[in-house]
């Protein structure tokens, strides 16, 4: 199993949905807005304050004859599904964003989804959570929906269970049904927008033997959400259009391409809708607000190009972006940093050519490794930078206590890289906030980030690394700001830790190290890590013979199962490798 899978299998089995209810109430005894509420991420909303102020829009003045056509399609169009594709990069979330925004304002907006692999929470890019999301907003803001929705899910309690064509038909299409008797539909809102279909992940808490089926199972969600969203606009009864937004991946192209001609309206992000003219027109006016922020008094930009030859600075960028607006928003970040004069970074940035000519992301790349060089320890950034998806929604406290190997490392690592990672919200807290995919695209394929390339056997073995010294050290070694930030991570780490201990040597820390480890463990569950714990720890052993640190946790792990009376499982009934998980507490006495 590779160290992507490990990590997702203990992440996604260690921590809970931000917004499920706490109750351990059985199914049948919660109010259905409970249990939908359970399955609504509300920070996929467009205007939720997950995504924050500065979630992606287009600059005024720009991307205007895309943003047409796509409300005039809501208004009007002729098919009830409308795709918009184009390559990594080409802004289609700030799109969607502004028409999101335009729709709400309108009125026009009967409910958004916006997917983030990089948001790290599993209610961003699991597909469980889309039709439940939906249906909420539209419960939120029909009169009268409200009670069918909610008495649907009374009479149909394992809804959540289902598969989204089933979901779409018992959250959605029936209550609409029902209240098209009595109620006049003319005045509803008119538009559905689901972004990113391509972050969609696979499936959630199941082990892959290879990326190929992790592969699989990614594409076939998208087709069935895809098939889900295509049902639900394609019923009579349903009166809104459906606006979606992915790159142009082979699972996607091919189910779309597969539906009868018509059924799809489509707008592909290339050359037509003049990019380089709307990068150059964001540029210049970024550029112009950084001089007016400084007290500039004329374009300083055209002077950093002069001095390097280059007579308009924002058409020179707008040519390196290659159509691609993450470039240009990276650029600006980064000139936005006052790590240096805005001169000098923007120098940079001007500086930061590809060689190549056949690599579309040529660019981007080129932008991409001169900042990560700007770190002090580039290379010890990119471990950083690697590790942290591999955590999803686990809690960036979390992330900070385990990668932190002194205090302050975070701000010395990524803080020179803030124009690629936002590493503080507001308050100061950490998050860990990729800004765009095509960073993790870029860190995960050696031909585009050559030298930075990390295999999974080397980043395996960093994260075995640090939770050795967790465990030399019998605790963090990062500062801790406050008890009850200690008190939620604490048991995270613990439970990461089994599934690295067959990887540490004996030398490195002995029984005092262990019973450490043992004294921190939750009460209710630590008969369950202790029996996790045993069979992790032969994980790197032949059949005959055990290694140092196998022997060393064996004989800790029967001395303590044998003061509190539990039973370990033999050595033959191991087979492969186990991987924590965290059960439900149960009530009763110990066995």
């Amino acid at each position: 199993m590779t160290v992507r899978a490990t990590i997702m299998a203990i992440t996604t089995d260690s921590t809970h949905h931000h917004y499920a209810p706490s109750s351990s109430l059985p199914i049948s005894s919660r109010l259905p807005q409970d249990r939908l509420e359970e399955y609504v991420s509300k920070g996929a909303a467009h205007n939720s304050l997950e995504r924050g102020i500065d979630a992606p829009k287009c600059h005024p003045e720009t991307r205007k004859a895309v943003q047409a056509n796509i409300l005039s399609h809501v208004a009007c169009g002729k098919e009830k599904v409308l795709w918009l594709s184009g390559p990594a990069g080409s802004g289609k979330t700030a799109i969607m964003g502004s028409i999101a925004y335009t729709c709400y304002t309108r009125r026009w907006l009967a409910g958004s989804f916006f997917i983030s692999k990089s948001a790290m929470r599993v209610d961003r890019h699991s597909k469980r959570f889309i039709v439940p999301t939906l249906a909420f907003h539209l419960l939120e803001l029909i009169p009268g929906l409200r009670e069918l929705i909610l008495a649907s899910i009374e009479r149909n309690p394992s809804v959540f269970d289902k598969q989204l064509e089933h979901q779409v038909e018992i959250l959605i299409l029936r209550p609409i049904r029902e209240l098209c008797k009595t109620a006049d539909a003319s005045e509803w809102p008119r538009a559905m927008l689901v972004d990113g279909v391509d972050e969609c992940t696979a499936d959630e808490g199941r082990e892959y033997e290879t990326e190929y089926e992790r592969q699989e199972s990614k594409e076939a969600n998208h087709r069935e959400v895809l098939s889900a969203l295509v049902k639900l606009a394609s019923n009579p009864t349903f009166s809104f259009r459906i606006v979606i937004a992915s790159r142009p991946e082979n699972a996607i192209e091919e189910y779309f391409s597969s539906l009868r001609k018509g059924a799809v309206a489509r707008i592909f992000l290339d050359e037509k809708y003049g990019p380089e003219d709307d990068i150059a027109l964001y540029g210049e006016a970024m550029l112009t607000k950084i001089g007016r922020e400084c007290g500039f008094l004329r374009p300083w930009y055209s002077q950093v190009g002069e001095a390097l030859g280059i007579e308009d600075v924002p058409r020179h960028l707008a040519q390196q972006s290659l159509g691609q607006f993450i470039y240009i928003a990276t650029a600006i970040r980064y000139v936005q940093t006052k790590s240096k004069a805005p001169h000098k970074l923007l120098e940079q940035v001007l500086n930061w050519r590809s060689n190549s000519d056949c690599n579309a992301f040529a660019s981007l790349d080129a932008l991409y490794t001169g900042i990560l060089e700007s770190s002090p320890d580039s290379a010890l950034s990119v471990k950083w930078l690697r590790s942290i998806p591999l955590f999803r929604q686990g809690d960036p406290w979390l992330i900070k206590f385990i990668l932190e190997s002194s205090p302050g490392q975070t701000q010395y690592l990524l803080g020179p890289l803030v124009s690629l990672v936002c590493i503080v919200d507001r308050r100061g807290n950490p998050i860990f906030h990729f800004y765009h995919k095509s960073l993790s695209d870029f860190l995960e394929d050696p031909k585009r980030c050559g030298t930075f390339h990390i295999t999974d056997d080397d980043l395996e073995g960093f994260l075995a690394h640090r939770h050795i010294e967790i465990l030399k050290n019998k605790g963090l070694q990062s500062q801790v700001p406050r008890k009850g930030a200690l008190d939620g991570v604490l048991e995270g780490v613990y439970i990461d830790l089994l599934n690295h201990i067959g990887h540490l040597h004996k030398k490195e820390y002995d029984a005092s190290h262990v019973d450490w480890w043992f004294s921190h463990l939750c009460r209710g569950l630590a008969q369950h890590y202790v029996k996790v714990a045993y069979e992790n720890v032969h994980k790197n052993c032949d059949f005959l013979s055990c290694g140092p640190a196998c022997e060393l946790w064996t004989e800790c792990l029967m001395r303590y199962a044998r003061q509190n009376h539990w039973m370990l499982p033999s050595r033959e009934r191991f087979s492969g490798f186990a991987v924590a998980r965290k059960p439900k507490p149960k009530s009763g006495k110990r066995k």
